[in-house]
C-alpha cells in the first residue's frame, strides 16, 4: 500500500463513526483535565509575588561615593545614615486564586517566609479588609534558625512591636552592635491563615542587616515553605504561560474544532444527492448550454450508471417539445428556458436554476464601451445606421446580430432592454441585406449564443448580446467589447442598481419528478454545494443558497 493509500485509508477512518468515537474521547478528555485538576484534585490554590525587595531608601547621602559631599556632611547625619543604610524592606502580596475557601484545617504546614541571615524588625498587613487583617495580624508568628523561640511571647507581633522600641535606643546608643541582647528572627510563619475565594493581602516585613555585616549590597534573599492539602502554592513570577492544563486545554478545543469539522463533512456528505441510473435529455437554452454541460459531465463522473445529454435548441422551442411528452416519458427530459416561457402548460414544473445576467457585445473595432437604453432602441429601432452618429471617430456602419424567435435570450433582450420586437431578419452574412435590400436595418440571426458571438467579432460594426460568462470569454480572445448599459456594468451587484439586462435561468419537467428516477437525482444535485461551487466558478450566482434558501434576485418579480 502506497504512502498516498495510506493517508486516505487514515481520513476514511477518522472520519467515519468509528474515528469520531476515539477522537470525542480524547477531547473531552483534555478538555475536562485542567478543570478537574483546578476544581477536584488541586481546588485550593495560593498564589505569592514579591513586589519590593530592597532598601527604605531614605538617606540623604551615599556613604561609599566620596565625591558627593558625605565628607563634608555633618557627622550626626552620617551616623544617622550608618544606621539606617542596613535596613530593608519586603513586601509580599498572597492571594486565594483557587476555586474554594482555605480555613486553618487546609495547611499541612503553614506558610512562611524566611529572609537569610537578615533580622525582622517589624511587620505589618496592609491592603487587606478589616477582618482578614485582625485574622493574620493574630496568626503572625516570627523564627528563627539557630535560636529557639522565645517563651514570653515575643514570636508574635506584639511582642515584636513591644521589642522596637528597645532595639531602635540600643542602635543609636550603640550603632556597632546595636540591640544585641534582641531576638534575631529571621523568618515570618502565618499560623491560623484563612482566605476566603479571591481574598488577598499584603504583607510588609522591615529587615536589617546582621549585625556583623561592613557595608556593599543589601541582601535580597527570600524563600517561601508551605504545604496546602489539595492544593498548590505558586510564586506568580514563575508560573508558566504554557503550562499542561493550558497545553491539554488547548489540544483539546483542537480536537473539539477537527471534530466539528469532520461531523459538518459527513452532514454535507449526507445531505450530497444519490446517484441515479439511466438516461436524461437537457435542452433548451444556448446561453447556460456550457455550465449544463460541464455540471452534467461531473455528475456522470459521480454517478457511472448515468447518461446525460444536452442539447441547445433554445428556450423556446425546448419548452414546446416537453409539453405533448407521454407521461412515461416525463421523466426522461428536463428543459432549460431564460426566463419563465409565457406558453407552458400547467403540467409544467420550474425550478430555478441560477440568476442569468446578460450583456451587449460589440465588434472590438467600434470603440464603444458604453451604450445607453435610448441609443440601443435607436439602433434597433434604425435611428441610427453609423456608428459616427453614436461616438466620435470613423463612420463604420451599424451591422445587428439578433437571436431567432426560439431564442430565450431574445425574449429577455425585447422585453427588459427594447421594450419592442426585434426588427426583422434582413440578411444572411450579417453585411449586406440580402433578403430585404429596402431594410433600414441590416439584421442578421444565429442560432446558438457561441454562433453570435463569433458573428459579432468577425462582422465590423457589429453589435448583440450574450450572457456574461459567454461575453467574458469571447472579449478575452479579444474579438468583441462588453459595453455598459447606462452606465452600469454587466453584473449581478449592479441589478440593485438599476441593471435591468438580467434574467433566471428556470429548468422545467413534466410534473413532479418520481422519487427513484435520475431527473429527480439530478435536481437535488443542482442544488448540491458541489454544483453550487460549479455555477459560481462558471459566474453565475446560483438560485439555491448553501443555506437551501432561494436566493433574493430568484424570487423577485421582475426576473
Amino acid at each position: 500500500m502506497s504512502f498516498g493509500e495510506i493517508v486516505r485509508t487514515l481520513a476514511d477512518v477518522l472520519t467515519s463513526s468509528r474515528g469520531m468515537v476515539p477522537i470525542a474521547v480524547v477531547a473531552g478528555a483534555t478538555i475536562l483535565a485542567p478543570i478537574i485538576d483546578r476544581y477536584v484534585v488541586r481546588r485550593r490554590r495560593v498564589i505569592y509575588r514579591e513586589l519590593y525587595n530592597s532598601k527604605i531608601g531614605l538617606n540623604p547621602v551615599t556613604l561609599s561615593d566620596s565625591h558627593n559631599g558625605a565628607v563634608q556632611a555633618d557627622p550626626e547625619l552620617v551616623r544617622t545614615v550608618q544606621l539606617l543604610e542596613p535596613l530593608s524592606v519586603v513586601v509580599i502580596r498572597i492571594r486565594n486564586t483557587g476555586s474554594f475557601d482555605i480555613g486553618p484545617d487546609d495547611w499541612e504546614h503553614p506558610l512562611q517566609f524566611t529572609f537569610g541571615r537578615r533580622v525582622v524588625w517589624d511587620a505589618r498587613v496592609s491592603d487587606a479588609k478589616d477582618g482578614l487583617r485582625e485574622v493574620v495580624r493574630n496568626g503572625l508568628e516570627f523564627f528563627t534558625h539557630d535560636q529557639p523561640t522565645p517563651e514570653n511571647g515575643t514570636a508574635r507581633l506584639s511582642g515584636v512591636r513591644a521589642l522596637l522600641p528597645q532595639r531602635l535606643t540600643a542602635l543609636l546608643r550603640q550603632s556597632d552592635t546595636p540591640a544585641a541582647a534582641a531576638p534575631q528572627w529571621h523568618g515570618v510563619r502565618l499560623e491560623q491563615l484563612s482566605l476566603k475565594r479571591r481574598e488577598k493581602f499584603k504583607l510588609v516585613v522591615v529587615l536589617r542587616e546582621p549585625d556583623d555585616w561592613r557595608g556593599g549590597p543589601l541582601s535580597k534573599e527570600l524563600d517561601v515553605t508551605g504545604r496546602l492539602s489539595g492544593g498548590r502554592i505558586k510564586d506568580e513570577r514563575k508560573q508558566r504561560w504554557l503550562s499542561w492544563p493550558v497545553v491539554t486545554g488547548a489540544i483539546g478545543v483542537l480536537l473539539t474544532g477537527a471534530l466539528l469539522s469532520m461531523l459538518l463533512v459527513a452532514v454535507s456528505r449526507g445531505s450530497e444527492p444519490g446517484c441515479g441510473t439511466g438516461s436524461l435529455a437537457v435542452h433548451g437554452s444556448s446561453a447556460f448550454a456550457r455550465i449544463m454541460n460541464s455540471v452534467a459531465a461531473e455528475y456522470q463522473k459521480l454517478c457511472p450508471g448515468a447518461t446525460i445529454t444536452t442539447q441547445a435548441d433554445g428556450s423556446v422551442s425546448a419548452v414546446r417539445e416537453l409539453g405533448p411528452l407521454p407521461a412515461e416519458q416525463k421523466d426522461s427530459m428536463a428543459v432549460l428556458s431564460d426566463g419563465k416561457a409565457s406558453d407552458a402548460g400547467p403540467d409544467l414544473v420550474t425550478q430555478p436554476v441560477a440568476v442569468l445576467v446578460y450583456s451587449l457585445a460589440v465588434n472590438k473595432a467600434v470603440g464603444v464601451d458604453r451604450l445607453s437604453g435610448e441609443q440601443v432602441r435607436g439602433i434597433f429601432s434604425g435611428k441610427y445606421t453609423d456608428w459616427a452618429q453614436l461616438r466620435e471617430g470613423p463612420s463604420i456602419p451599424i451591422r445587428v446580430v439578433g437571436r431567432g424567435q426560439e431564442s430565450g435570450t431574445r425574449k429577455t433582450f425585447e422585453e427588459k432592454v427594447l421594450g419592442a420586437a426585434e426588427p426583422g431578419l434582413s440578411s444572411d452574412d450579417c453585411r449586406t441585406p440580402t433578403r430585404d435590400p429596402h431594410a433600414t436595418v441590416v439584421r442578421c440571426e444565429r442560432g446558438k449564443t457561441d454562433e453570435l458571438l463569433r458573428a459579432v467579432g468577425d462582422t465590423p460594426g457589429a453589435i448583440g448580446y450574450a450572457d456574461v460568462p459567454a461575453a467574458k470569454i469571447a472579449a478575452v480572445q479579444g474579438r468583441v467589447a462588453m459595453a455598459k448599459l447606462d452606465d452600469r456594468y454587466p453584473d449581478v451587484t449592479s441589478i440593485d442598481a438599476g441593471y435591468r439586462f438580467w434574467t433566471v435561468e428556470y429548468l422545467y419537467t413534466k410534473g413532479v419528478p418520481e422519487n427513484d428516477s435520475l431527473l429527480k437525482q439530478f435536481i437535488d444535485y443542482l442544488r448540491s454545494s458541489t454544483a453550487r461551487a460549479e455555477l459560481q466558478d462558471a459566474g453565475y450566482t446560483p438560485c439555491v443558497t448553501k443555506q437551501g434558501l432561494l436566493d433574493q434576485y430568484c424570487t423577485r418579480p421582475d426576473a
